[in-house]
């Protein structure tokens, strides 16, 4: 039995589900420790500027506790998330192996150091990477906080390419990074949609797009981060080709008035805004679309890639993407094509090969399915039982 602590900022919908299968297998004991309950009830999201509740379970099915907290939580940052009461939740339940999912918490700090004072190995599990760009001062500063926060640690559970790049640009050794991913439910979006076809009909009446229209979704916070912008430059530039493109945007946030400013001014009228969708409906949209769209500036990860692969569409995205890797869940080439970021261009020229190549088209809607099923919470759930385990077995780096 391997007797597993994990360290969380508040409950998250897309790590619920790995908790979920994880504690179901033979020989884990794993408790979650959230530092607050935001997730779990309805809260405020300033980036999606409305108020959000999950319409999913985020903690049923696993062990959770929820720590005390010095004030009240009421933004997810260093100073906020602060329990200082944690190395007794710790005593209490006597963990083999401590998992914390990130270090940008006060919180997390603390359960560093006690592990380090209690010869407890510790994992992080972050979606970090090395495409990440700052200032010169930025990440001199960052370097010296980072590098010391991995002082602390003794394995890492790596969730792709360019995150594994960042485990071993802080000094972790390459034999204490454990290959794992960022978990997709994949039984249950696809559950959630039952009939696709049916689904992908219902959702392009309802917005009145065409039965066989080429449609591109993106689905994320309306911020100036994300690039939103750029996808209606790309249909407009498809458009000038004689290529007919339908966009869905599935998300709310800042830059809504902006976009659709741009929409008037472009006389673009295949572009959808269906503002905030949960959880329970977003798979519906995915099986309407075509293929997925992020055209960020800077992306950690980016989960929409296998969520939309588990309905078989692929990925057309900027190279600021942090998915993009041979073995990540954007493939080049297999199941994702790549433009160098800003370029509407050569975004447009993705779309327009797509659309145009159904053989293409087909041959990575297959991949990206198998690649989705790659990464979903079952076999996430097995690579980090098999990682807590080792790293129980060869204990503590010093």
């Amino acid at each position: 039995m391997v007797r597993i602590a994990v360290f969380v900022s508040h409950p998250i919908q897309y790590f619920a589900p790995w908790y979920r299968a994880a504690s179901a297998l033979t020989g884990i004991n794993l408790k979650v420790f959230y530092c607050s309950r935001m997730g779990a009830e309805s809260y405020y999201d300033p980036a999606f500027q409305t108020q959000v509740k999950w319409d999913i379970p985020l903690l049923d099915g696993y062990e959770w506790e929820v720590l005390v907290a010095r004030k009240e939580i009421k933004q997810s940052n260093f100073i906020e998330v602060d329990n200082p009461r944690v190395g007794s939740a710790l005593e209490a339940f006597t963990p083999d192996v401590v998992l914390v999912h990130g270090y940008a918490h006060r919180t997390m700090w603390r359960v560093a150091a006690w592990c380090r004072r209690n010869s407890v190995p510790l994992m992080i599990s972050s979606d970090s990477n090395v495409k990440a760009t700052s200032s010169v001062w930025k990440r001199a500063a960052k370097t010296v906080i980072v590098s010391r926060f991995y002082d602390y640690l003794d394995a890492a559970f790596s969730c792709g390419d360019n995150n594994r790049l960042y485990h071993m640009k802080y000094g972790m050794p390459c034999d204490r990074i454990f290959p794992g991913a960022l978990p997709v439910d994949c039984k249950r979006l696809l559950e959630s949609v039952g009939d696709a076809a049916a689904a992908r009909l219902e959702v392009r009446r309802k917005h009145g797009i065409p039965e066989g229209a080429f449609v591109v979704m993106y689905a994320g916070k309306l911020i100036p981060l994300k690039c939103t912008s750029h996808l209606l430059d790309a249909i407009g530039r498809c458009r000038q080709h004689g290529v007919e493109v339908w966009g869905i945007l599935v998300g709310e946030g800042i830059e809504r008035p902006k976009l659709e400013k741009q929409l008037a001014r472009q006389h673009i009228r295949t572009v959808v805004m269906t503002g905030f969708v949960n959880q329970s409906r977003i798979g519906s949209y995915y099986a309407a679309s075509d293929a997925i769209a992020l055209m960020s500036s800077y992306e950690p990860k980016g989960l929409t890639v296998p969520e939309a692969g588990c309905f078989g569409r692929p990925a057309i995205l900027s190279d600021r993407v942090g998915c993009v890797g041979p073995l990540d869940s954007a493939r080049q080439g297999e199941n994702a094509m790549v433009y160098p970021w800003s370029d509407t261009r050569a975004m447009a020229d993705c779309i327009i090969r797509l659309h145009n190549d159904s053989t293409l088209l087909d041959a990575m809607s297959e991949k990206a399915r198998r690649i989705a099923l790659s990464q979903d919470v079952q076999k996430v759930a097995v690579q980090f039982a098999e990682a807590a385990t080792v790293l129980k077995e060869i204990g503590c780096r010093s």
